[in-house]
């Protein structure tokens, strides 16, 4: 795949999320749909054939219209074409999968500012967080609340997502801080799906100033 947006032009970074009854690449043409311009399969359980197939699945409905990232799986993101990969602190080491992937997009997850600076040389984007307890990962990091985002987010150089229990009514104090923000159970769980998507998308854009 060629990425058809930059980092830049990210807003709502939408995530998969397997609680949902819709499937993977179901979710992510919805997403689409509602303006996301970039989306992250996110897959815990299943086995790796599955993972491939859904992967190549999202890969079509994004082929020009997102970027697509695959969480932790480097192998499935090579074998489908995605635009990058997003590792966490217990994945195989950012600096490795960076020379293992080339130009391709890496995103790397930090807990905290010493994390964040460790993988800003390497990653062209970092997740922070969680800003708060979320439902989606049981062995999730201290919360780092609104504060510790923005402190981190203001301390690196590249852009940044905010992620973690993230709800609407954060996005005016996180916004003007961070270049993206994540939020799966507000998004996902709750009311409908293409309308919880674009109202997010719209509210970041707003507090951005970015025209539409």
């Amino acid at each position: 795949m060629s990425a058809p947006y930059g980092l830049e032009h990210v807003n709502y970074y939408y995530l998969t999320d397997e609680r949902m009854d819709l499937a993977p690449a179901e979710q992510v043409e919805i997403a689409v749909e509602a303006g996301v311009r970039m989306v992250q399969y996110r897959c815990k359980s299943g086995s790796t054939r599955r993972m491939y197939e859904e992967a190549l699945q999202i890969a079509k409905v994004c082929e020009g219209r997102a970027i697509f990232i695959v969480n932790d799986r480097l192998d499935i993101a090579l074998a489908v074409g995605a635009d990058g990969v997003h590792v966490g602190q217990n994945d195989l080491p950012y600096h490795v999968v960076r020379k293992l992937i080339g130009e391709k997009i890496l995103g790397v997850s930090t807990h905290n500012i010493r994390q964040a600076r460790s993988a800003q040389g390497p990653a062209d984007y970092i997740g922070v967080g969680p800003l708060r307890a979320t439902k989606t990962k049981k062995d999730h990091d201290p919360e780092l609340g609104v504060e510790g985002v923005v402190e981190i987010a203001e301390e690196v150089a590249v852009p940044c997502a905010a992620i973690g229990g993230v709800t609407e009514r954060d996005i005016e104090s996180l916004s003007p801080h961070v270049d993206m923000i994540c939020a799966v159970s507000s998004v996902t769980r709750c009311g409908d799906l293409f309308h919880n998507i674009k109202r997010f998308e719209e509210k970041i854009r707003k507090v951005k100033e970015v025209p539409l």
